[in-house]
């Protein structure tokens, strides 16, 4: 019985594909009917190819002809060096938006242009400043040799105005700076009579400036990587030299009046004398003025940083130790031209008394 089952479902089977054999006969012959036409529109589209293929031919030996023919120009051009003019036609003169951009470019009466110039970084950087020079030169150069070689070349903008700032500050500043320090010297030699004395506090006047400009450029621009702007500096040493001064003066006159005792008595004395004071004054004025870092203005900050360093600078290393030192190194070659045995016998106030005269033991200890 399961034979006869099997028998019939071959049967079924060999039925189906005797259908689909009939199915893909037409099929077959209604493709082959289709296959001529395909064949002439492939032959049309072949034809066509090579119709473009001669067309673009042509036209690319054309363009190649034609770049060859602008690039020959353009080096030629080039080697002329002809490119201080150009042709501009009439007709752009009627344009509205010409004329209105011609207004911006050149003056009404026609002597006077305008250039614009972009920097690639930032103009108000000192790179930007460094450029303004080369510009100015290049640009007498172009004029050379052309009828506008008289012309006056003028450069505005934020390069320049920042780089008149600096020539102008940097001018004021060593114009103060030497004037200051001639001053004081002038005072000070006036009132210890001796240009050794003198040259010291003015020279520690100069180092102090010095390191506080030094500390804070490196607080400033190498670990905060914030640039110092320019006014700190004028600023900076107007308030430095008027107080920087003054406590190196007051340690050297204590220091004359105390000469009698010796010379390196005097400066003890002279030390524990003023040393307290001018201490304490100092690291006031020093932390007040470094209370300015709290304003919202980084150059109130700068300058109040500034000045604070130079005078802790002041105050804690040179007063404390540097003045002390060279006037000890130098012994009485720090009061010349004036004799330390004079100085000596000038009445001097030690204590509640008045000494009117050197006594033997006190000549011992300035031999």
């Amino acid at each position: 019985m399961n034979s006869m089952d099997n028998v019939d479902k071959l049967t079924e089977d060999l039925a189906n594909l005797t259908d689909d054999t009939e199915r893909m006969d037409t099929t077959q012959r209604q493709l082959l009917a289709q296959l001529d036409p395909t064949i002439a529109t492939m032959q049309t589209v072949k034809d066509l190819a090579q119709t473009l293929t001669s067309a673009f031919s042509g036209l690319v030996t054309q363009m190649e002809d034609m770049t060859r023919n602008a690039t020959v120009m353009g080096r030629t051009f080039d080697a002329a060096n002809n490119d201080d003019s150009f042709y501009l036609p009439p007709e752009a003169f009627q344009n509205p938006d010409f004329q209105r951009g011609l207004k911006l470019f050149l003056s009404p009466d026609g002597t006077c242009a305008r250039f614009v110039i972009t920097h690639r970084g930032d103009p108000a950087s000192a790179e930007g400043i460094s450029h303004i020079d080369p510009i100015m030169q290049a640009a007498d150069e172009a004029v050379k040799g052309t009828p506008l070689q008289a012309a006056s070349i003028y450069l505005a903008g934020t390069s320049s105005t920042y780089k008149d700032i600096h020539e102008g500050t940097l001018y004021d500043v060593m114009i103060a700076v030497v004037a200051s320090l001639c001053l004081i010297f002038i005072i000070m030699l006036g009132i210890t009579r001796s240009v050794v004395a003198s040259a010291v506090i003015v020279g520690t006047v100069a180092l102090s400036l010095g390191s506080a400009f030094g500390l804070s450029v490196l607080i400033w621009q190498h670990i905060l990587h914030m640039p110092l702007h320019w006014l700190v500096l004028p600023m900076a040493i107007i308030v430095m030299l008027a107080v920087g001064s003054d406590y190196n003066l007051l340690l050297i006159a204590r220091f004359q009046e105390e000469i009698g005792a010796g010379l390196k008595t005097g400066m003890i004395r002279a030390m524990a004398g003023t040393g307290r004071v001018v201490t304490i004054a100092g690291l006031v004025f020093a932390f007040t003025m470094g209370s300015m870092v709290a304003s919202d203005l980084r150059v109130v900050g700068q300058i109040g940083t500034t000045i604070m360093i130079g005078l802790l600078f002041d105050t804690l290393v040179v007063r404390s130790y540097m003045t002390p030192a060279l006037a000890t190194l130098l012994g009485r070659w720090f009061w010349w031209p004036r004799r330390v045995d004079r100085l000596a016998r000038q009445p001097q106030v030690l204590g509640p008394r008045r000494t009117t005269a050197l006594s033997a033991e006190r000549a011992a200890l300035l031999q």
